[in-house]
């Protein structure tokens, strides 16, 4: 059995490909009741399209084949999701998944497991893409690793002792007095800076974040088991947000490309399997 602390933010899974076929559209229409022009071949464009839930389902099957949480999943508890292109009779579709958010939960026998889902056709195209959540058992027998916790109170304690211990962070917040907010999806960290030494780390900081630097928990994960970070390409390319004061943002790139070198070699440390199962 997959338990919880068997996963870790950044691996990678695929399945399929799975062949999309006419008796597919049909008993998915019949099922569903979705009889619309679209897809059934009326509509102007001739050739019809698998509903938008299809692909959806596809990838859920997809990933229940790879036979990770079979026996060890609770409940499913979220699920968002895009459409992109559409999904042809014909189509050969592969799911890429990548783990992006694991979460603790009180209780301590169960996680909350977050994965990222690709969903591409046979000329590599990803059609629908989003995420889903799900309630996972826990072994709790063994400690799991927060190097990919990102923006959780855990995650920053860990990373200000690893900044503490770089000169170069150091350097580069030498004269500064403020706070830097990290976000990572819903989670956020206030790490206090004062003359080149964290001196707090608080989910709030009292009089709040001079300035906010943040992504989604997707992006955090591809940053953080990259082969290269690509930092400035990714800031560039609009992957992270800023919020508070723009003057001090810029003021402390170098130290906040620092700090994302040094976040990428915790992960790096704590991780066990990075490259995940194909089936």
């Amino acid at each position: 059995m997959v338990y919880f602390e068997d996963f870790e933010v950044g691996q990678r899974f695929t399945a399929g490909p799975r062949r999309v076929t006419a008796e597919d559209l049909e008993q998915f229409t019949r099922l569903g009741g979705d009889d619309h022009p679209l897809h059934t071949g009326q509509a102007p464009a001739g050739e019809p399209i698998l509903q938008g839930a299809f692909g959806a389902a596809v990838a859920g099957g997809l990933w229940r084949k790879l036979g990770l949480v079979d026996d060890s999943i609770v409940a499913a508890v979220a699920e968002s999701w895009t459409y992109h292109q559409p999904i042809l009779v014909g189509d050969e579709l592969l799911l890429d998944v990548m783990i992006v958010r694991l979460r603790d939960t009180s209780s301590g026998d169960k996680g909350l497991l977050t994965r990222y889902n690709e969903l591409r056709n046979g000329d590599g195209a990803v059609v629908q893409s989003g995420s889903a959540t799900a309630l996972v058992r826990a072994a709790g027998d063994r400690p799991r690793s927060t190097a990919g916790d990102v923006g959780t109170v855990a995650w920053g304690r860990a990373l200000a002792a690893a900044l503490g211990e770089c000169e170069p962070f150091a350097s580069a917040v030498a004269s500064w007095d403020g706070t830097i907010g990290l976000r990572g999806g819903e989670h956020e960290v206030h790490l206090r800076v004062y003359r080149g030494r964290i001196i707090d780390v608080t989910r709030r900081a009292p009089h709040g974040a001079t300035f906010t630097f943040g992504a989604e928990d997707r992006t955090w994960a591809e940053l953080l088991t990259a082969p290269e970070s690509r930092f400035g390409a990714r800031l560039m390319s609009g992957e992270f947000q800023s919020a508070g004061d723009p003057y001090e943002y810029l003021r402390l790139t170098k130290a906040l490309e620092i700090l994302v070198d040094v976040a990428r070699d915790l992960a790096a440390a704590g991780r066990r399997d990075p490259a995940g199962v194909t089936a």
